[in-house]
């Protein structure tokens, strides 16, 4: 079998089409609808002769890290024919991507995995959890405040961005991008016409957007026909005037409406402003990272005021630069990388030190895993190092 992987042309449009359908499940509405959209120039395609077998896509990102924001290649679209599967034709064309990546100067790449152990072999790990919320409308407070909610209007986009990334500037692993679709119309506008969908905002007096809910209907079982729940796409707010103002406004859908379902932080801070304990985790979804420049990532995001070093042997089967000892030293929040090379170090795999990164494993727990080793000061380190809130994302992609 001869294989050439390659991006596909305009009049391979419907053989990406039907690979990405047949793999993923995606319906005819899918087709007809986002089908003309999708943007072919950011998919690898894998060719059979003349026939589309596997493709994989790759969007531009970035990504919170210690409150420092990092060019992320995200990973989307991996599919393969069931008759090719098992083939390693999604790990070449992944791996084209990612050799892209580095060259477009990317030091880290994510994905959300369907299954683990493929994506571990190219050098992923699990790095973070994308984690729905719900909470019955009867159990949100009844409050008001000084807030106006209002509808969302298209020149208001900078004010909600500008929104959303305050907030998401504090945490760890949630993303941007710059992407003309991803705004317009995957976080503020929706594709599917079948569903309702609104966006509001709340604003403070001097006119910031201090908080916004873009929400769709969904069907929910209730004792009325037409019984919805409110599904966020983005539930993001800034202070508690606007946590308030949204709750209230989310509140007024009871009837008909049954429950707002959001994403969030693992621990969902919104859990202290309902009464018992009515937040709920509908379901966790966990992904992956990679760090395709080890210095470069390491020495790109932010840490704790730290200070000490440690020295890792890399172990990375794809990129060679990425190999051997590293002297990895802190201070003031900052981190220089420098090679090591004859330096007796603990081995590590690219995997786990990417897991180590995000703050999704911590030192410690690694070692008891049998992950890393080494001494206990710099286990000790690193685990100061890495520290922070468990890292999330807001968005699927």
């Amino acid at each position: 079998m001869t294989i050439e992987i390659r991006t596909p042309t305009e009049d391979e449009r419907e053989q990406v089409l039907a690979c990405l359908a047949l793999s993923l499940n995606f319906g005819p509405g899918w087709i007809e609808r986002r089908g003309p959209v999708v943007p072919l120039e950011r998919f690898h395609a894998a060719y059979d002769g003349d026939r589309v077998v596997s493709v994989a896509g790759a969007r531009s990102f970035t990504q919170w890290f210690g409150g420092r924001e990092i060019a992320m290649r995200g990973i989307f679209g991996v599919a393969t024919l069931p008759e090719y599967r098992g083939t390693g034709l999604a790990t070449r064309t992944i791996g084209q991507l990612l050799h892209e990546a580095r060259e477009d100067v990317v030091p880290i790449s994510a994905l959300y995995p369907a299954t683990l152990r493929p994506y571990r072999h190219l050098g992923y790990e699990l790095a973070g959890s994308f984690v729905t919320h719900a909470v019955r409308l009867d159990d949100l407070p009844a409050v008001s405040g000084p807030l106006a909610v209002e509808p969302y209007a298209p020149e208001e986009l900078d004010d909600v961005r500008d929104c959303y990334r305050r907030v998401a500037s504090s945490n760890d692993g949630p993303i941007d991008s710059d992407d003309p679709m991803w705004w317009p119309d995957r976080i503020v506008g929706h594709w599917n016409p079948d569903e309702t969908h609104r966006v509001v905002v709340a604003r403070s007096e001097a006119g910031r957007v201090e908080g916004y809910l873009s929400y769709v209907h969904q069907p929910a079982t209730g004792e009325l026909d037409g019984s919805f729940d409110l599904a966020a796409k983005q539930f993001v707010w800034s202070t508690a005037a606007a946590l308030g103002a949204l709750l209230g406004y989310a509140r007024g859908h009871r009837g008909l409406g049954r429950a707002l379902t959001f994403t969030g932080p693992p621990a969902e801070p919104l859990s202290l402003a309902v009464d018992e304990q009515r937040v709920t985790i509908d379901r966790t979804l966990r992904w992956m990272l990679r760090l395709l420049d080890v210095p470069g990532a390491l020495q790109a995001r932010g840490y704790p005021d730290v200070s000490g070093s440690t020295t890792l042997a890399i172990e990375d089967e794809l990129f060679a630069d990425n190999r051997g000892p590293w002297r990895i030293e802190a201070s003031n929040g900052e981190v220089e990388v420098t090679r090591a090379e004859g330096a007796e170090a603990p081995v590590v795999s690219i995997g786990t030190l990417s897991s180590l990164y995000s703050g999704f494993v911590s030192a410690h727990d690694a070692v008891r895993l049998g992950v890393l080793s080494g001494p206990e000061d710099g286990v000790a380190f690193l685990a100061r190092l890495f520290s922070g809130r468990p890292p999330f994302m807001y968005d699927f992609y």
